[in-house]
C-alpha cells in the first residue's frame, strides 16, 4: 500500500512538473510594425528582425541591415527602385523632383527606349524622361512635352523637321514662323506619362523680350552649385565656354557642334527667396533677374543677382558663371 501511494505521488509530481514547464515556455511573438523614437519604421516577423525585401499584405518593402524601412530611391544589386513615403515599392510612371521616371512591374528603374501604351519614350542613364530634340548614336529624334516620340513634321522656332516612322530625323528646313507649332502625324499615342517632367521657373512677372548687351564677353561655366539629379555627366559642363556678342551667342550645341545662334531671350524676375527655394542657395539683395534663352529646341536660364553674380542653369543643375 505504501508503495502504491508513493507511485501515485511520483506520478502527480511528474504531471505537475510538465504542466509548470509548459506554462513557462516563451510565447512566439507575432509579426508587427514598430516605430522608433526618431520616426523610422521597422518590421519584425515573429522573433526575427527583417532586412532586405519583404512582401507585407501584398506590397513590397525594403529594410536596411538595421531593419529600418527605406523610402525614396534605393539601389539594390545595381538596380534602382523607388519606395513611396509609406515604404511601398512603386511601379509604372513616377514623378520625383520635377522629373518623370519609369519602373517596370518588378520595380527596377528603366533606362533607354521604353514602349508604353503604344508610344515610345526615352529615359536617360539617370532614368529621367527626355523631351525636345534628342541626339542619340548620330541620329536625331523629337520627343513631345509628354515625352512621347513624334513622327511626321514638327516646326520648332521657325525650323521645320521631318521625322520618319521610326522617329529618326529625315530633313530640316527653315519655316516662315518663329513660334513652336506641330503638324505631326504619328502612329503612336501620347502614352501615360501624366506630365512633361518639367519644372516651374518661379517667375512672378510676365516675360518680356530682352537685349543682352550687358552680357557681351566670354563666359566660363564655373562651380556646380546645385546638381538636381543623379546624372553625374552634368559635371562635364564645368569649364565649358560661350561668347555673347552683337552677332549672337557662340556655344557648343549637342547636335550641331560649335555655332553662333540668335536665340530668343525673355527677361523676367523672381524674388531672392524664390531663388533660394528653387536652387537651395542664398543670394544678395531682394530680386534676381532671369533670362530664359531658347533656340530650336534648346534652352537655358541665366540668373543675375543684385551684386552682379551670374548663374546659368542646364538640365536642372545650377552653375556659377565666371
Amino acid at each position: 500500500m505504501k508503495n502504491f501511494k508513493l507511485k501515485n505521488l511520483v506520478f502527480v509530481a511528474a504531471i505537475t512538473l510538465v504542466a509548470t514547464a509548459t506554462v513557462v515556455l516563451p510565447t512566439k511573438a507575432s509579426a508587427a510594425w514598430r516605430q522608433a523614437d526618431n520616426g523610422s519604421w521597422s518590421y519584425s516577423d515573429g522573433d526575427a528582425a527583417i532586412s532586405g525585401w519583404k512582401s507585407i499584405n501584398g506590397n513590397w518593402y525594403f529594410f536596411d541591415s538595421n531593419s529600418v524601412m527605406k523610402t525614396g530611391w534605393v539601389n539594390d544589386g545595381g538596380k534602382w527602385y523607388y519606395l513611396a513615403s509609406s515604404g511601398e515599392m512603386k511601379t509604372g510612371w513616377i514623378s520625383d523632383g520635377g522629373k518623370w521616371y519609369y519602373t517596370n512591374p518588378s520595380g527596377d528603374m528603366q533606362t533607354g527606349w521604353l514602349l508604353n501604351n503604344g508610344a515610345w519614350y526615352y529615359l536617360n542613364s539617370s532614368g529621367d524622361m527626355q523631351t525636345g530634340l534628342l541626339e542619340l548614336n548620330g541620329k536625331t529624334y523629337y520627343l513631345s512635352d509628354s515625352g512621347a516620340m513624334k513622327t511626321g513634321t514638327v516646326t520648332i522656332n521657325g525650323v521645320s523637321y521631318t521625322f520618319g516612322q521610326n522617329g529618326e530625323k529625315v530633313t530640316a528646313s527653315t519655316a516662315n514662323q518663329n513660334t513652336t507649332t506641330s503638324t505631326t502625324t504619328t502612329s503612336t499615342s501620347s502614352g501615360g506619362s501624366g506630365g512633361s517632367g518639367g519644372s516651374s521657373s518661379g517667375s512672378k512677372n510676365n516675360d518680356t523680350d530682352s537685349s543682352y548687351e550687358y552680357l557681351y564677353g566670354t563666359w566660363t561655366v564655373g562651380d556646380l552649385v546645385y546638381k538636381g539629379s543623379k546624372d553625374d555627366s552634368i559635371e562635364s559642363y564645368v569649364g565649358e565656354q560661350f561668347t555673347v556678342s552683337k552677332d549672337g551667342i557662340t556655344a557648343t550645341l549637342p547636335i550641331v557642334g560649335v555655332t553662333t545662334i540668335n536665340p530668343t531671350i525673355k527677361e523676367s524676375s523672381m524674388t531672392a527667396s524664390e531663388f533660394k527655394s528653387k536652387w537651395k542657395i542664398s543670394v544678395s539683395g531682394n530680386t534676381v533677374k532671369r533670362l530664359h534663352i531658347s533656340y530650336s529646341g534648346y534652352s537655358a536660364d541665366m540668373y543675375i543677382t543684385e551684386d552682379d553674380t551670374k548663374y546659368v542653369s542646364v538640365k536642372g543643375a545650377l552653375f556659377e558663371l565666371q
